[in-house]
């Protein structure tokens, strides 16, 4: 019996065509990608309005309470996203198609999970341990590469897993009920790692951040907000300098009705949302 350990060595040898990949395989990768074109495409594609266990974790309080509050406040979903949306799960009904043609055991996937009324969906345990499934840029796929999540997670991936893992103690197929494994694969040039985390301290206080999130969404809007951070500094090394939204702002569809006195400015390697402004950028503003 193959461990999760070989996974992306296995994975590897069977794109290199030294077997495992066969009929059920095939069809197993037609069926996934056929329902997701149909999932992604068959309805229009609104952001989610409710709490979800994939959302509790989000390091924005405001955003939990936008999405679930005032969720026609955000921004429409762009089509480019809904399309990199749909890339990712391609990649992700991929990755698990070569996990079963390398031998491993891949089951439970997109099972419903639940906590204390909040449901998610996990990607799949793969020889007994919860994984999650994420796709990724260069600088993203960094820090798994590198096991930098506990320390950079603007997204709340590390939430999000240790939630599945703790919603699955009871599921017999699961054998590890401390560990998860972000399964990572790099978009822009085909990669993939797989990086482990021991849950046991977040399993402690699962049900009381599940809790916390419930209250939060039921209450007034929270006043904090995610701080800006420095821009990057100019040629000339000087002390001050202009603050921008992070890029948990710079890309949550609330920006906008959160940040109103932002001010975006079009740079060369795409645009830059400005709160704090010591010197005037020399490139086009845009009125938004």
């Amino acid at each position: 019996m193959k461990t999760i350990d070989t996974l992306i060595r296995d994975i590897y040898g069977v794109i290199e065509g030294k077997g495992g990949w066969d009929n059920t395989i095939t069809e197993y990768l037609s069926h996934s990608i056929s329902s997701l074109a149909e999932e992604r495409f068959s309805k229009e594609q609104k952001p989610r309005d409710y709490l979800s266990l994939s959302s509790v974790g989000t390091p924005c309080k405001r955003k939990i309470w936008y999405r679930i509050n005032q969720p026609e406040s955000g921004e429409p979903i762009p089509p480019k996203a809904l399309g990199n949306f749909f890339y990712g799960d391609l990649l992700e009904a991929l990755v698990l198609a070569l996990a079963k043609a390398a031998g491993h055991k891949v089951e439970g996937e997109q099972e419903q999970l639940e906590i204390n009324g909040v449901f998610g969906h996990r990607d799949a345990i793969i020889d007994g341990v919860t994984v999650d499934v994420k796709s990724a840029s260069n600088f993203g796929f960094s820090k798994f590469q590198n096991h930098k999540l506990r320390e950079d997670d603007p997204f709340g991936y590390i939430s999000q897993l240790s939630s599945y893992v703790y919603a699955g103690k009871d599921d017999p197929r699961v054998k590890d009920k401390k560990h998860g494994a972000f399964l990572a694969i790099k978009k822009e040039k085909f990669d993939l790692c797989l990086d482990t985390y021991d849950f046991s301290e977040e399993i402690k206080a699962k049900e009381e951040e599940i809790e916390s999130a419930k209250t939060l969404v039921q209450g007034g809007i929270p006043e904090e907000r995610l701080a800006p951070v420095p821009q990057k500094p100019d040629p000339n090394n000087r002390q001050h300098q202009n603050k921008k939204l992070c890029i948990a702002c710079s890309l949550c569809e609330y920006r906008k009705v959160c940040w109103p006195e932002a001010r975006t400015f079009l740079y060369g390697d795409g645009p830059v949302h400005l709160v704090h402004v010591e010197h005037e950028p020399r490139v086009t503003e845009l009125i938004e």
